[in-house]
């Protein structure tokens, strides 16, 4: 197979390295970390969301956008528990939560990037190299960027759906503008995950590479993303039983699964583009951080002791110089 920027690998050489740099990065372990990190930074960010509303009347139209648009993605569980949070807030502003739901809010979700920060210099096997207040800054500045992309995403298809159906209504197809932006809705809302996690492999890493829109891993992770959202939402909904297993925080195991799987699908994107990096000509090596520069020997490289050593006898023997029978620089 043929990859952008000219590099090839065949397909099952291409599983084969992604299992392999699964295995060695511990990319179970890191969206476990980012999925409790994420529902840690959930209900702050809805309490600070609600609070606005004393102040900035849209937020309410807002934030029954976001109710509409989660119960067309999120298991009825999950967003049962949100909702409820949310309908004894909304109507009760709490002016002093501003301030400490929005401290509360950067923190908590910044420690879930600086975490998705830590597993793609994993995947390109560097260690970091900025300082911590560079990294804390990164962190800091990622969350707030993903909040307003939020928002904006959901301004603009509150005001482009209102706008459209005006002008759809005045030349007599509103019926068929509803259906149309029905649909539109969808892929709306792949392009601003797409940009996410655009965003987040081009920022976050310690390496230096161009900022592209359009990437596989983008690609592949939102398409996964909505697929793996859609299915386990069906499966939550008709054959899962974790009210009964989990009684009265079935809810919230629901929500922390969900977190769980979107962490892990965009954390295997950020290996995706990595393989691909690494086999183009002009590409960088594993453990460069810049296209032309030698990688330091593998003894100084993060792969030197692979995060899950500890849980596979195979990336451990990886750390020791590669598994027998394999040729040294098949990495690169």
């Amino acid at each position: 197979m043929r990859f952008p920027g000219g590099g090839r690998m065949r397909f099952r050489a291409f599983l084969k390295r992604l299992y392999e740099e699964y295995e060695n990065d511990a990319v179970a372990d890191s969206a476990a970390s980012l999925a409790y990190y994420f529902v840690f930074a959930a209900f702050p960010f809805l309490f600070f969301l609600t609070t606005l509303t004393a102040y900035v009347p849209y937020v309410r139209q807002s934030v029954d956008t976001i109710l509409t648009r989660a119960h067309a993605l999120l298991p009825e569980q999950a967003v049962g528990l949100v909702e409820t949070h949310l309908r004894g807030l909304v109507e009760q502003p709490r002016p002093r939560l501003l301030t400490i739901g929005l401290l509360a809010t950067l923190y908590s979700a910044s420690r879930g990037v600086d975490a998705l920060r830590k597993t793609l210099n994993l995947a390109y096997d560097v260690k970091e190299s900025r300082k911590w207040w560079q990294t804390e800054l990164v962190a800091f500045g990622m969350t707030i960027g993903g909040a307003v992309l939020v928002l904006i995403s959901i301004a603009l298809l509150t005001a482009g759906g209102s706008a459209g159906f005006w002008l759809a209504r005045k030349v007599g197809i509103a019926h068929q503008y509803v259906l149309v932006w029905s649909w539109l809705r969808w892929p709306v809302t792949a392009l601003a995950m797409m940009l996410c996690a655009a965003l987040a492999y081009y920022v976050l890493p310690d390496v230096k590479q161009k900022f592209k829109f359009i990437t596989p891993g983008s690609v592949i992770g939102t398409l996964v993303w909505l697929a793996c959202t859609y299915g386990f939402s069906v499966y939550a909904g008709h054959f899962g039983s974790y009210n009964v297993t989990y009684g009265s925080i079935g809810g919230v195991i629901v929500l922390l699964t969900w977190f769980y799987l979107s962490g892990f699908v965009f954390l295997m994107g950020g290996e995706v583009n990595a393989i691909i990096e690494h086999a183009a000509p002009d590409g960088k090596e594993s453990g460069a951080r810049a296209p032309g520069e030698v990688p330091p020997p593998r003894s100084e490289r993060p792969s030197a002791v692979p995060a899950g050593a500890a849980d596979s006898a195979a990336a451990a023997a990886r750390s020791k110089g590669g598994i027998p029978g394999e040729p040294q620089g098949a990495h690169r």
